[in-house]
């Protein structure tokens, strides 16, 4: 069978968060930041929070898989996405799951940050894409930042915090995540693989 082959964006600045009240004029930046009518980025802001909150407390993976496409995270062949597992809602599109992966109960991936302008000159608002390479795997209540890849068939352990990539065959836990162990590939039992 044919492996899933992502497209993956490249990372941008994006505007700092105005954090403005005007409902008229959030819908205005947020528009302009993507490149789209305001009205069409309010729409898939609205779509995308229902979508996000119905996939958190749904009980079936198959359903949780299909809800997050729609909302525009980016899902290969078998992945498995577990109960209350927070995707980016402003940019899911920068998420990647490829093949025979699995992120598991309550664990978070971010894949932009915007300040507010106060701190322009310390960090920089930008959206990066993650991406959870075939067959690695996200224990319980991990977060994933912006920007990190996580290798093929690596394990981050349960209440991880990954700011930096992993490379493949390699298994982190911590916070900040360090590396703890390594293994060959010849390991992995790829007979269950799809």
């Amino acid at each position: 069978m044919s492996k899933t082959i992502f497209n993956v964006k490249p990372s941008k600045e994006i505007p700092y968060g105005d954090q403005v009240k005007s409902l008229s004029k959030t819908l205005t930046n947020g528009g302009k930041s993507r490149g789209v009518n305001p009205a069409i980025y309010g729409f898939k802001r609205l779509r995308n929070y229902l979508l996000m909150i119905t996939a958190y407390i749904m009980p079936f993976n198959a359903f949780r898989v299909k809800l997050n496409k729609w909302k525009g995270v980016n899902v290969g062949k078998n992945v498995y996405i577990g109960m209350f597992v927070m995707f980016d809602n402003a940019y899911p599109d920068y998420i990647y799951l490829e093949d025979n992966s699995a992120i598991n109960a309550g664990s978070m991936v971010i894949s932009h940050f915007n300040l507010k302008r106060h701190f322009e000159r310390l960090v920089i608002a930008r959206v990066a894409p993650v991406v959870i390479k075939e067959g690695a795997m996200i224990a319980i209540r991990s977060v994933i930042l912006p920007g990190v890849t996580i290798g093929k068939f690596s394990m981050v352990s349960a209440l991880s915090v990954v700011s930096e990539n992993v490379e493949s065959c390699t298994i982190v836990r911590g916070n900040p995540a360090v590396k703890i162990g390594k293994y060959n590939e010849k390991m992995i039992n790829k007979d269950y693989l799809i």
